[in-house]
């Protein structure tokens, strides 16, 4: 019987790993499609991007300026000037820039929003830390009133009058 039961918990186990496994082959690819369009959108908007006097390094390793952005039948062109005293140009295909440098404008320009998101991070942090400590002081000011009215009511003092006796003397 404990036979039975043990090769029972074997098919389990088994048909559980071939059921990861086939997860695996499934999510694989559509997990590396998703990464290629990631890869693919960000070279097309850096493409698009170029504008001339972008200073550029092209895949083959060339340092440059962009000078010139031409449109062919099918392609992008760009023509870049390259050396120092004796300037060369060289035209390439859009996607051949491997990365654009930025210039210290744009650089300063993304310093300064970078500062100012962090100032308004830092701003809505306060004003919820001050909303807070506002709703704990109104907490225990309600707490205190609730306290207040548990307190056992003092006893009132009554004066208790007995009443005055009548005589029966009749004034003559």
């Amino acid at each position: 019987m404990e036979a039975l039961l043990l090769a029972g918990t074997e098919n389990v186990i088994n048909y559980i790993l071939i059921g990861i496994v086939v997860l695996m082959l499934i999510a694989l690819p559509i997990m590396m499609n998703q990464k290629n369009k990631r890869e693919t959108q960000k070279i097309q908007e850096q493409t698009n991007s170029l504008k001339v006097g972008d200073k550029v390094l092209t895949t083959s390793g060339v340092y440059g300026t962009i000078t010139e952005i031409k449109f062919d039948d099918t392609q992008k062109l760009v023509v870049i000037e390259t050396g120092g005293k004796t300037k060369s140009y060289m035209t390439v295909d859009a996607y051949a820039i491997y990365t654009v440098f930025k210039s210290e404008e744009e650089l300063r320009k993304e310093q300064e929003a970078k500062e100012l998101a962090e100032k308004a991070k830092e701003d809505e942090k306060k004003a919820k830390h001050n909303k807070e400590s506002a709703k704990e002081e109104t907490t225990v000011a309600e707490e205190v009133k609730v306290e207040e009215t548990k307190e056992e009511p003092k006893e009132a003092e009554v004066e208790v009058v007995e009443p005055e006796k009548k005589s029966k003397k009749k004034a003559k």
